[in-house]
């Protein structure tokens, strides 16, 4: 009971927050509102051609979300716990029978509620538009692709709690969603390519095809995983531009697991999985009174 009462108390702040709302806003406005303007073009007939492909409006959301949705999931969840810490109502938040368990797995259960809840809105929408006016509309697809998403948020829903758990304050959660945000989206690929620069024996940066650790470690990048199961989702060939500048497929010589859309799958699951518990454990030994 005690969860059930820190998740409504945590949906009902949620709800009277501006940030809340802004979150759930901001991603409805990439899936439903793409969606929207796809409608809008194809009422005033601007190409005068035929209706757009499914599966490339589809791609487009895809990508502006794995853009946006990473920061914007840590942005509905990183004042979580640490917000209880600034008002001091965080002794109210861990006093009985509520135990840091609790407190955790409810905060985690009302952000998760916060982002799915408008992914699932703005999927709707743009499905809806998608199977009434784009040619080549796929069920299987969109389903999928809503799957994908909803597990992508979790991933950067998880690290906004742990975040917010670990902080001392606002600016400092502030501070490590940022820092995660620039780790994943521009210090992974310079990690990658360091480790090629670093290896032996040439020491310097080659053209592909790389070595199959570079796949390894570039993959286990919930960003790159994601965008690798959308393009198979949404494949439009082996020599798509979109294939091409997100380097999601490598070149022939290169024959290994981490380039299967398998390995993106368990990447994302196992990021899913592994934050919100490590987030917890280290909760769990904070010194928060």
């Amino acid at each position: 009971m005690s969860l059930r009462t820190v998740v409504e108390d945590d949906l009902l702040r949620l709800r009277r927050s501006p940030l809340g709302w802004g979150v759930a806003l901001t991603v409805m406005a990439v899936t439903a509102g793409i969606g929207m303007i796809v409608l809008l073009f194809e009422i005033i007939d601007v190409s005068g051609g035929d209706p757009a492909s499914f599966d490339n409006i589809m791609m487009t959301v895809g990508v502006l979300l794995s853009f946006l949705l990473p920061f914007l999931a840590m942005l509905g969840s990183y004042s979580a716990i640490v917000h209880e810490r600034d008002s001091g109502s965080i002794r109210f938040l861990l006093g009985l029978p509520n135990s840091r368990l609790d407190a955790y797995a409810g905060k985690y259960v009302s952000r998760t509620v916060l982002l799915s809840g408008s992914i699932l809105a703005g999927f709707v929408v743009l499905g809806a538009i998608g199977f009434a006016i784009l040619t080549e509309p796929d069920a299987s697809g969109w389903l999928l692709f809503l799957l994908a998403t909803a597990a992508f948020a979790l991933v950067f829903v998880g690290f906004g709690v742990a975040i917010s758990g670990l902080s001392n304050s606002l600016i400092g959660a502030t501070a490590g969603i940022i820092g995660t945000y620039v780790v994943f989206r521009g210090g992974w690929m310079i990690l990658q390519f360091a480790g090629l620069y670093l290896s032996p024996p040439q020491g310097e940066v080659t053209g592909p095809p790389y070595p199959d650790w570079f796949f390894f470690l570039g993959r286990a990048n919930p960003i790159n995983a994601y965008l690798k199961i959308l393009v198979e989702v949404f494949d439009r060939g082996q020599d798509s531009l979109v294939r091409q500048i997100l380097l999601t497929n490598p070149s022939p010589p290169v024959n290994t697991i981490a380039t299967e859309t398998s390995y993106a799958v368990f990447t994302t699951i196992g990021w899913m999985v592994v934050v919100p518990v490590v987030g917890y454990l280290l909760f769990r030994r904070q010194d928060l009174l």
